[in-house]
Parts: structure tokens; C-alpha cells; sequence
């Protein structure tokens, strides 16, 4: 039944969302991005990571430790973003100037990569990373530039956050990220279970909708 109400959330997010999971510190964010690219690899559905300040391999290392790294999991599709520490296949990397982002270099690579495929699962780690070193109108500045991704039907966005990070730096920030996302998941973690909770949706069949897995379920999923 947990992985029946993970999927039916996974599966109810539109093409064109920009969806924000927002995770405290201790909760393993790594687990839920395993359990997205475990869905993303049983549906058919293409997967490229927005990797930021190094973040997938931090994910990656703290994944192995708990048994769940894969072969596949580390050839995955990567934009890489600032950092130097690369895991995965590398599609394509921008520096990041002043703690900004060069869009219109990161668009042409992306829709090079995204091309005769169909709504991509885009899972961006460590956004929250940049807003922590950017100025307040650099941030509102990149706030909006995110905002002009959403309805593009190519894919859906998944924005890893580190609530706790954004509401003591920048709770502007975050409050801007809630209102532009169509979707808002929470995630939180104890050491015995996980629950992904719906806390804002576009498709209203699944808002309001929870998904608690064991260890056991996060281990088994498929």
C-alpha cells in the first residue's frame, strides 16, 4: 500500500510542474531521490539530475552507505552546476558567476539533451545552496527566473530544498518558491519511517495525500 500512495503521488504530477520538496537537515533527503529515480526507471520515464555545489555525490556517498547505490543510479544524466566533485554522466556544466546562473547556456544545453524525448523527471539538488551566497536581489532575481520554467511541458522540475536552511538565511526565498510552484512536497524522515506529504498540488487528486514507507519499503522499492 506505501508504494501504491508513492506512485499515485509520483504519477499525479503534471507535465510543466515546478515542484519544491522541501526536507528538514536530518531527514535523508538522498532516500526520497532514490525512490524518484527507482519510479522514473520502472515507467520508462527519462531523468537528468541538476546537480549544484556538488550535492548528487554527497547524496550519492550517503546512499552507498546505506546499501542503496546502483550501477544505474551513478550513470545517471547530470547538468552539472558549480562544484568540481562529478558523479554520473555529464551532459553538460556552468560555472557559476557571482552565485548566478547563466540560463540561456544552461537552456541550449538542456533542450540539445531533452530532444525527441518526452516529459523528462528533472530533480534539482542543492538549489537552496545559492540562495544561501546570493544577495537579496540576485535571489529574487533567480526566484524569477525559475518561475518562467513553469508550464514548459518538457518536464517536471523537482526543487530539493533544505527548508530549515532557506527560513533562517532567506524566508522571503522560500515563501517566493511556495507561491510560484504548483506543487509543494514535504518529506520527513524518523530512523523506523519516511512520509512524503502533499502539501500543495495543481492536480487536486492528490493533494492532501501521504505516503509513509518503512525502511523496509525504501529498501525494496522497484
Amino acid at each position: 500500500m506505501s508504494h501504491e500512495k508513492l506512485e499515485k503521488i509520483f504519477s499525479g504530477l503534471r507535465p510543466g510542474e515546478t515542484v519544491l520538496i522541501e526536507y528538514e537537515p536530518a531527514s535523508s533527503p538522498e532516500l526520497l531521490f532514490y525512490l524518484l529515480f527507482q519510479y522514473c526507471k520502472s515507467k520508462g520515464i527519462d531523468l537528468i539530475v541538476d546537480d549544484i555545489g556538488d550535492t548528487l555525490i554527497e547524496f550519492m556517498t550517503r546512499l552507498k552507505l546505506t546499501g542503496l547505490a546502483t550501477p544505474e543510479l551513478e550513470k545517471t544524466d547530470v547538468m552539472k552546476i558549480g562544484g568540481y566533485r562529478n558523479i554520473g554522466r555529464l551532459i553538460g556544466a556552468i560555472e557559476l558567476d557571482r552565485y548566478t546562473l547563466d540560463f540561456k547556456y544552461y537552456e541550449k544545453i538542456y533542450d540539445k539533451w531533452q530532444a525527441g524525448k518526452g516529459t523528462v523527471f528533472n530533480p534539482v539538488l542543492g538549489m537552496h545552496k545559492i540562495f544561501m551566497m546570493s544577495e537579496r536581489n540576485e535571489a529574487i532575481r533567480l526566484v524569477r527566473n525559475i518561475s518562467e520554467f513553469v508550464g514548459n511541458t518538457a518536464r517536471i522540475a523537482f526543487y530539493f530544498i533544505n527548508q530549515k536552511t532557506l527560513q533562517e538565511s532567506t524566508p522571503e526565498v522560500l515563501y517566493l518558491l511556495e507561491e510560484i510552484s504548483t506543487s509543494i512536497l514535504k518529506w520527513e524522515r524518523k530512523c523506523e519511517s519516511a512520509t512524503l506529504r502533499v502539501i500543495k498540488a495543481s492536480n487536486h487528486r492528490i493533494c492532501g495525500e501521504m505516503a509513509v514507507l518503512s525502511a523496509k519499503d525504501i529498501l525494496e522499492y522497484r
